[in-house]
């Protein structure tokens, strides 16, 4: 049976870009529902490939996962695509195996955490599909459970209780709990950061803000920091990080508090390395990411760093908004590194949603 087939207007994205706006759709019919397969064409006929189509996000109603001209997203297209997104990484014991659009599975992601795979269906179609899913990938991987979020909660695909576990990333131990969301996991994404971070702590004092599981200030206490320091606002992950530490026989100091604050309160010199990886919300507010880093420029001694992450994709100019908080507080900052996510978390050149971490180390004169 053929696709149906939908018409875009002259105003779109970027060329290449797999997102279309609903406003950019000619005479969309009303039996389309969410989460059916479409074929969308040019103005002159010409076919732009087949995607998902989903009411509920208007900004991305359409997202294309195939350049073919007739390739449903079926059984059959889900096996193909998830074992080539399979073959795309390595043998990592925790690592991100699907990554939604940029796997060319819109809505799908799939995590692998040692024995256990976290799979999250964020859209209609990766949804209508979520049992088929679920299950080849419980095969294909061999995990012993496959934890499953429709964005109601995570279930456990075999229906039993799960607990807490360790589980080990470049030689630390971390404890998750994939049924929990009020208590921290680990951010995969930021894997290759917190050891490149902590080699550059030897004999320094370590400020790990907005923590989650303590993994930067984990990898600084273990490379020598003289000493490390992890606050959130959240006592749940304060506790989870006293105990990560105690896991691996390393000394952190930890205070429930709000980062802003306990930057403005703690005395200049106190940290000569300091980590802000806030969420994605924080940067709604580009005053407030610009006084967050003004702070950090302002305390820290000559020689010291500032590792800082920006997990929003929409905010352009990251480092220009750092810059002006150094040049704000008369500081001279020197680029030490760029960073990005892992091989696991592609980018496409022509979605640049697809980059949902940047940071930038720097060293302050």
């Amino acid at each position: 049976m053929a696709l149906e087939t939908v018409q875009i207007n002259g105003e779109r994205r970027p060329p290449g870009h797999p997102w279309v706006d609903l406003s950019s759709l000619v005479e969309l019919p009303e039996s389309v529902s969410n989460g059916q397969s479409l074929r969308l064409i040019d103005s002159q006929g010409h076919s732009l490939g087949c995607g998902v189509f989903d009411r509920k996000d208007p900004c991305a109603v359409w997202r294309r996962y195939s350049r073919a001209e007739e390739a449903p997203l079926d059984e059959a297209y889900l096996s193909t695509a998830l074992v080539e997104a399979f073959e795309r990484r390595s043998d990592e014991s925790c690592q991100r195996l699907v990554s939604s659009d940029a796997d060319y599975l819109p809505g799908l992601i799939v995590e692998l955490f040692e024995d256990v795979v976290r799979i999250s269906l964020e859209t209609a179609a990766v949804r209508a599909h979520g049992d088929f899913i679920a299950e080849f990938v419980r095969e294909f991987v061999g995990a012993s459970e496959v934890v499953v979020d429709k964005g109601a909660g995570p279930y456990t695909l075999s229906g039993q209780g799960l607990k807490g576990r360790w589980i080990e990333v470049d030689g630390l131990l971390y404890r998750i709990d994939l049924l929990n969301t009020e208590k921290p996991g680990f951010y995969l994404d930021q894997r290759e950061q917190h050891p490149l971070f902590g080699s550059l702590c030897e004999g320094r004092a370590v400020l790990d803000l907005f923590p989650h599981s303590g993994a930067f200030a984990l990898q600084a206490a273990r490379a020598g920091a003289e000493r490390a320091t992890a606050v959130d606002f959240d006592d749940n992950y304060v506790k989870a990080i006293g105990a990560n530490a105690r896991r691996n026989d390393l000394q952190i100091a930890t205070a429930t508090a709000d980062a802003f604050e306990f930057l403005h309160a703690a005395d200049p010199g106190a940290f000569d390395a300091i980590v802000l990886d806030p969420p994605s919300a924080y940067f709604e507010s580009p005053d407030r990411v610009r006084a967050l880093h003004r702070l950090a420029f302002a305390g820290l001694p000559p020689g010291g760093l500032v590792a800082t992450y920006c997990r929003n994709p929409a905010s352009a100019g990251f480092e220009t908004l750092v810059g002006r908080a150094a040049a704000e507080t008369g500081r001279e900052v020197r680029i030490f590194a760029r960073t990005s996510q892992p091989f696991d978390f592609p980018i496409l050149l022509n979605f640049p949603e697809s980059q949902i971490l940047q940071g930038v180390i720097l060293q302050v004169e």
